[in-house]
């Protein structure tokens, strides 16, 4: 319905000021969300994906009669939901209820960072991998084939580790197949069976796949002007019964949470409830200890480089780099497009901007190339009896004249007497888009600012928000908020001058000239509008 109104805003702004009234009107039919006509696209739509709305129960019994109860309790709640999306959020920064901190457990887990998080009533504690690269937020659970839970597998373990059961949580729902989240649920012989789930990810044939449950997630609120206070936020979990290749081998024996941008990630559940900003943030040191924060927009006067497009569905958070430059030299042909994943540890670019990086990264590093057994990169050297000579920093350059200077961008390795050699932690890929890893993101706090389609980073020690290195929460010096509300245009394009609804009313002037040298143009654009209306209306019941 708004969106509607807000096409039809538009065409009467052009048809006003461009003089188009003295030969040509365009109109465009209003239809309430409840309408009868409303009824029938939802219906056919509802059809066409194989739920039920026979006479004995299904969506054509559960529209509301105009003026029932039903009808306005709709509408109110529908609502309050928008408010919870346009107003301040409840909390500054949320982060899970055993600490904000994140696990590096080495070898044992395959080099990732991890945390604990608690779930369900009573709340059970599980050590979750972090990845920016997926979306879901799964957990062991009614294990057919899962990875060994006891700590006895794991050097760097005290406990055991836990198994999900939904029938000992008081808050699990099962979420069933008509769901709006439930991507198999064309699958299903009946809409009201558990939605299955499986999601494979690119590495080792690794896979978990089971059936999905709403329950809570335990979190602590985080601001510098009110006392922490706990949170229970319903999430989307998998009940992961079955995983394959490295979830088998120690990756993630006891889940992963994906913190990407699909709808059914945690970050995305808690922004839609109204609880946080729609942002997250991460942060590595240098001894491998990290930070989560949900809701943290950074700090004022950091980097930033907008997300683009490429997967077409804005999931992942994919950048685009300009160059790469070494040391101070900076690379001609090394412009990539980048998938930024904290569950990635090491750093992979395309073969052609590699060859050109390593290549520059040999001629300035003044030490013998070596080889180390058991190592996966190429460009090992030998370091001497001083120590480790100086390395070269990697800089990525991006199109808004920022650049990410990684100054650390080798592993160093460690033998008996200390160090004895080290290696550019950098591979080649046969991918069109490279991945920045972990060891990239060490020094830095890493916003995934999703409300403003954005990447930022700062560099930080990582401490905890609320003892220091917070968000601004007071204006900036020139009056205007640090983290002001995104506008139509900053959210369609992250590049692009944003104009305050307030001034985008108040067009120019133009000479009716100027208008008739774009009256074609504008004519095909009405058509184009009112086309996009009319899909708008069929897929979604407006």
């Amino acid at each position: 319905m708004e969106i509607r109104l807000i096409l039809l805003d538009f065409l009467f702004i052009l048809y006003i000021n461009c003089g188009l009234s003295e030969n040509t009107f365009y109109s465009a039919k209003l239809v309430h969300r409840f309408s009868d006509e409303a009824k029938a696209h939802h219906s056919a739509r509802v059809l066409k994906n194989g739920a039920e709305i026979a006479d004995s129960g299904g969506a054509g019994d559960a529209w509301p009669k105009r003026r029932s109860l039903d009808y306005y309790r709709r509408l109110l709640s529908s609502d309050i939901q928008r408010q919870k999306l346009k107003l301040n959020p409840q909390f500054q920064f949320l982060y899970p209820s055993r600490g904000s901190a994140t696990l590096p457990l080495g070898n044992d887990f395959g080099w990732l960072h991890y945390m604990w998080i608690d779930i369900g009533t009573p709340n059970v504690s599980f050590l979750v991998a972090l990845d920016a690269g997926s979306d879901l937020l799964w957990v062991p659970c009614n294990c057919v084939q899962c990875a060994p839970l006891s700590s006895s597998y794991y050097s760097s373990l005290d406990k055991d580790l836990s198994e999900y059961n939904p029938s000992g949580s008081s808050t699990s729902k099962p979420l069933s197949c008509s769901h709006q989240l439930c991507e198999f649920g064309l699958n299903c012989e009946n809409p009201k069976q558990q939605c299955p789930y499986t999601v494979n990810y690119s590495s080792d044939e690794t896979s978990t796949s089971g059936v999905l449950v709403e329950d809570v997630l335990h979190l602590v609120s985080g601001h510098t002007n009110a006392p922490n206070m706990s949170v229970r936020a319903p999430v989307i979990i998998g009940c992961g019964s079955k995983q394959t290749g490295g979830y088998l081998n120690g990756v993630a024996p006891d889940g992963l949470m994906g913190l990407g941008r699909g709808e059914i990630s945690a970050p995305s559940r808690l922004a839609k409830a109204g609880l946080i900003r729609n942002s997250f943030s991460l942060c590595f040191t240098e001894d491998d200890s990290g930070r989560l924060f949900f809701g943290d927009q950074g700090v004022a006067g950091e980097q930033s480089t907008s997300f683009l497009s490429s997967d077409k569905k804005n999931l992942t958070y994919i950048v685009g780099v300009d160059a790469c430059c070494i040391g101070s030299s900076c690379l001609e042909y090394t412009n990539f497009e980048a998938l930024v994943d904290s569950g990635t540890s090491f750093t992979f670019l395309p073969g052609q901007v590699y060859e050109r990086v390593v290549k520059e990264f040999n001629g300035q590093v003044n030490a013998s190339k070596s080889d180390f057994e058991g190592y996966p990169w190429q460009y090992c050297y030998k370091s001497s009896s001083e120590g480790l000579p100086k390395i070269p920093s990697v800089t990525l350059k991006f199109a808004t004249n920022n650049s990410f200077v990684v100054h650390d961008p080798v592993f160093v390795i460690y033998g008996t007497q200390g160090a004895v050699g080290f290696c550019l932690a950098i591979q080649p890929t046969d991918e069109d888009i490279a991945t920045i890893g972990q060891n990239f993101m060490t020094g830095y706090r890493m916003v995934f600012d999703r409300e403003n389609f954005k990447l930022g980073w700062s560099h930080s020690n990582c401490q905890d928000l609320s003892e220091g290195d917070r968000m601004p929460l007071t204006p900036s010096a020139d009056g205007t908020s640090p983290n002001p509300l995104p506008t139509t245009v900053q959210q369609n394009a992250p590049n692009a001058h944003a104009v305050g609804p307030a001034v985008a009313g108040k067009t120019p002037s133009k000479s009716s000239a100027t208008c008739q040298q774009h009256s074609y143009f504008t004519k095909f654009f009405f058509v184009m509008l009112l086309a996009l209306q009319t899909y708008i209306l069929h897929k979604y019941a407006l």
